[in-house]
């Protein structure tokens, strides 16, 4: 019987992972839609979130039948606790990368400014994330959030860049504008995969330092000076 709910937990994690792959991918082929213009990449980022939505309802089955037959408790319950919310948080990754595939289609600029360096580290934290959830190390999750306040300058030079651009040229603001909101999207996904870290630090030390002043941006700047 031990067997059986430890190949069930570990059902969960693959398919928490693979939901992970799916999103980090996702992000990656947006990227590229926007910058080459590409169409049939923008669509293919939607069968991704179709597949990315399939898998979190499975998840959310498998732990609800877990949690129902086998009462888990300590490093089992913190698992599955943060892996439900983990789930939520790449759900969020997936719509933000078919909302960048959709806006790539709606802009005709082809000069992003820090967007191909945002989505790059975007990227890098989403897969550490998915690492340290595999074998937590405390130093990656923590520089998870560090990495995240360049993303947050990074989009405020975008934001700087494209008032410029409206500028200089007020006709081309219906395409800055989607870009902007791309750069925004980004910096979300860039949140969501703090958020993810935030959870398997809590999973990995029973410690919920969500909340917790010394991990807040502003202290995190603080560290930084």
């Amino acid at each position: 019987m031990t067997s059986y709910f430890e190949h069930n937990l570990e059902t969960v994690k693959s398919k928490l992972l693979l939901m992970g792959q799916l999103a980090n991918e996702s992000i990656k082929v947006a990227t590229r839609a926007l910058m080459e213009g590409d169409s049939v990449l923008a669509k293919a980022v939607r069968v991704n979130d179709d597949e990315i939505d399939h898998l979190e309802n499975e998840l959310s089955e498998l732990v609800t039948s877990y949690l129902s037959t086998h009462a888990p408790v300590a490093a089992d319950l913190r698992l599955l606790v943060a892996t439900m919310k983990i789930s939520h948080e790449i759900e969020r990754i997936g719509d933000e990368a078919k909302a960048i595939a959709r806006r790539s289609r709606k802009t005709v600029m082809h000069e992003f400014h820090g967007i191909p360096e945002m989505a790059q580290i975007a990227q890098e934290m989403i897969q550490d994330a998915l690492s340290t959830y595999v074998e937590f190390h405390e130093d990656k999750a923590k520089r998870i959030w560090t990495r995240d306040l360049q993303v947050d300058q990074l989009h405020e030079d975008n934001n700087k860049f494209c008032q410029s651009l409206v500028e200089k040229d007020p006709s081309f603001a219906s395409s800055v504008f989607e870009v902007l909101f791309i750069s925004k999207s980004l910096e979300r996904v860039c949140d969501h995969a703090v958020n993810i870290s935030k959870e398997i630090f809590f999973m990995a030390t029973s410690r919920d330092i969500r909340h917790a002043p010394e991990y807040k941006k502003s202290a995190l700047r603080k560290g930084l000076k």
